[in-house]
């Protein structure tokens, strides 16, 4: 029982290009208490702007409220925004100080996707926290407006699952870009196989020297080093997503429910 824990409500804003048809109240576990979780409850409404969710949160403190409906809510959004590609930046705020235009087309969020976002983040969060940790870089990579934190988020997002599950053989042990290449080996044999990038054997290397330069700040900030990984975003983008996706529809278990497949678009 959870008594003489005071109970609180978290607002938060969710921008991006996603609807509701109508505001949702939804009722879902939290936390890692199997044998008797406790439930948020969780009301979701249309704003200018996106989203805006009222999360109920226990805690000591207002604080760790905050923390904890932040944590809660944004790992769900890290589950949700691979399933439907749509940005999705999480704050406490009403207004985000660096975007604040209104979207002309949005993507409406049906009740299930919601529900099964959830799902998913809370299944992730008790089984694979690795891969649930490497949902939220992809998500970041998504909404941030820098070129280069796409990139470097993006490709963590793959190097954090190549990291973690890829084939322990002599040579993975060399480093991640044995490590990841032999991931995408693991999904899609050799690689004049491989999607988006077919054929092309050095974009592993190429891309990870890229991921350091920008880690030790080595590229610099100015018009052609932008224009030089502009061209290169949308690619890291689209394999980031057929990576996670075939990694968790292929190598992952346990699987999220049979009913999913179908509104995920899941290949089992």
């Amino acid at each position: 029982m959870m008594s003489g824990i005071p109970t609180w409500v978290v607002e938060l804003s969710v921008y991006g290009p996603v609807t509701l048809k109508r505001s949702l109240t939804l009722n879902e576990p939290k936390g890692f208490r199997l044998e008797d979780p406790f439930y948020s409850n969780i009301e979701l409404r249309n704003t200018s702007f996106g989203i805006r969710a009222s999360v109920m949160a226990l805690a000591s403190k207002s604080q760790l409220a905050n923390k904890a409906a932040l944590f809660f809510f944004g790992q769900m959004l890290d589950a949700l925004a691979i399933q439907i590609s749509c940005p999705l930046y999480l704050s406490f705020t009403e207004q985000r100080p660096d975007r604040r235009e209104r979207h002309a087309v949005r993507r409406v969020v049906e009740r299930e996707e919601w529900q099964l976002a959830f799902h998913e983040a809370r299944l992730l969060a008790l089984s694979e926290p690795t891969f649930l940790r490497a949902l939220g870089w992809y998500r970041k990579g998504l909404y941030t407006e820098d070129p280069f934190d796409r990139f470097f988020a993006f490709w963590l997002s793959m190097e954090i699952v190549a990291g973690k599950y890829h084939p322990r053989t002599e040579r993975t042990e060399k480093g991640i870009r044995n490590q990841m290449w032999e991931c995408f080996k693991t999904l899609w044999g050799e690689c004049d196989q491989w999607p988006i990038i077919k054929g092309e054997e050095k974009w592993i290397d190429d891309s990870y020297q890229t991921r350091v330069d920008i880690a030790h700040g080595a590229v610099p900030v100015n018009v052609e080093s932008v224009e030089a990984i502009l061209p290169r975003l949308d690619t890291i983008q689209m394999l980031a997503h057929a990576f996670l996706h075939s990694w968790r529809d292929h190598q992952l278990d346990p699987r999220i429910p049979p009913e999913s497949e179908r509104l995920f678009g899941y290949d089992y």
